[in-house]
């Protein structure tokens, strides 16, 4: 089933009057007093987009649902295991780099664990922004002593990095590493001058300051994957979450450039309350005009953004609340619940292993610290005892 032909479906839904009304619904189930939602810090367009329906859900429900920014994507993932909010922005290759427990994920409190899709938010482009006098055009341009923006604060923002030399067979020592401390200034040292090029996405708004500094911005497009398999096969070793397409909407300097995009989705807890993410999707569904207009990327926060998510081949399973209100609006499928079985089950495993290591590791006396040697060191040899040969995310392109 195509996003199109789910279109004429819900049309046909509402005209035979089978959507319930959100008032009512509202008013027959008792929604929670409050709900924190975890999102990227202030200026990014996940921020933006919560503050945007949370604002209408609040006052349209009555339960106050408060935004909370978290630093980095390490402590969106801490903040949602310890419950200090419900819901929580999660992208594939967060979720991807979590399950392996790799940097910052490696502690206990921001490890694997068994989270589920609730909703989707956004298809988000990801590419490479250089100044718009910058003299790299493509990615083969990046070379020898290129300044390349990098910033520790998100393990995908990393990943981006890596991914970048990999397609040109390079080392970090290859390049000079600009580190900066959070996701804003990782935009602003390129328009600045103090880095060649970034990692980031057209969408947030510090992209949008950047275009509008003088000399603009450029941003190169990402190659295909037949016009280097071998050098792509490098690049996409650290890019596994991600759907390449041309870029439809961001910055007007990154329409129709070729980019990765990211499938960006609001996680919880798999022991969540089932019927409270029914009704949050449900209400999103049925009233997404009532806030789409508040944020400028909002029209992507939809049940079709969702459904060309599992279209495209689900990356992350979906809370069964949410499976719920596919299966009422009749676009969930026994094909879906099979992959979505496969997905769990590995989940799952791979949270046992995990926990196991750490019990492990601290009856013997290792600091399961994050930034100690030996505790990763451990981790990746229970990852090894286990058979475990491949990233996480390549074990999930893999399956059917």
């Amino acid at each position: 089933m195509t996003v199109s032909r789910w279109s004429r479906i819900g049309g046909a839904m509402m005209a035979l009057g089978l959507v319930t009304a959100t008032s009512a619904a509202a008013q027959e189930y008792e929604w929670p007093r409050f709900i924190n939602v975890i999102t990227p810090i202030v200026g990014t367009a996940n921020h933006s987009l919560a503050v945007a329906w949370t604002s209408e859900f609040s006052a349209q429900t009555g339960s106050r649902a408060r935004v909370l920014p978290a630093p980095n994507g390490f402590t969106r993932v801490q903040w949602l295991n310890t419950d200090e909010g419900r819901i929580a922005m999660l992208q594939a290759s967060d979720y991807f780099d979590q399950m392996d427990g790799v940097e910052g994920f490696a502690s206990p409190m921001a490890g694997p664990a068994d989270t589920r899709v609730a909703n989707m938010n956004m298809v988000t482009p990801w590419g490479y922004m250089v100044r718009g006098d910058s003299d790299i055009q493509s990615i083969e341009d990046i070379g020898p002593g290129t300044r390349i923006s990098f910033s520790p604060s998100s393990s995908f923002l990393v990943a981006g990095v890596n991914a970048l030399l990999a397609y040109n067979g390079l080392d970090a020592s290859d390049v000079e590493l600009v580190e900066v401390g959070n996701y804003g200034a990782n935009t602003r040292i390129v328009v600045e001058g103090r880095a060649d090029v970034t990692f980031t996405s057209p969408l947030s708004g510090p992209s949008y300051e950047a275009e509008a500094a003088p000399g603009g911005v450029r941003w190169i497009p990402l190659p295909a994957a037949s016009d280097n398999p071998e050098a792509f096969a490098r690049y996409r070793a650290f890019q596994p979450g991600y759907v390449p397409r041309e870029t439809v909407a961001g910055v007007t300097s990154s329409l129709g450039v070729p980019m990765d995009h990211a499938f960006q989705a609001n996680h919880v807890r798999a022991d969540e309350d089932e019927e409270l993410v029914y009704q949050l999707l449900k209400w999103l569904t049925e009233e997404h005009e009532s806030f789409r207009e508040a944020f400028t990327h909002a029209n992507m926060m939809s049940v079709d953004s969702l459904v060309a998510f599992i279209e495209a081949g689900t990356l992350q399973p979906l809370h069964p609340g949410a499976i719920r209100y596919l299966e009422e609006i009749g676009v969930w499928t026994p094909e879906y619940q099979a992959h979505q079985d496969a997905l769990v089950e590995m989940a799952q495993t791979r949270v046992a292993l995990f926990e196991q290591a750490v019990a492990d590791a601290q009856a013997q006396g290792i600091d399961t610290n994050p930034e100690n040697a030996a505790w990763v060191e451990f981790w990746q040899q229970a990852l090894a005892d286990a058979g475990v040969t491949q990233s996480y995310g390549e074990m999930v392109l893999a399956l059917p």
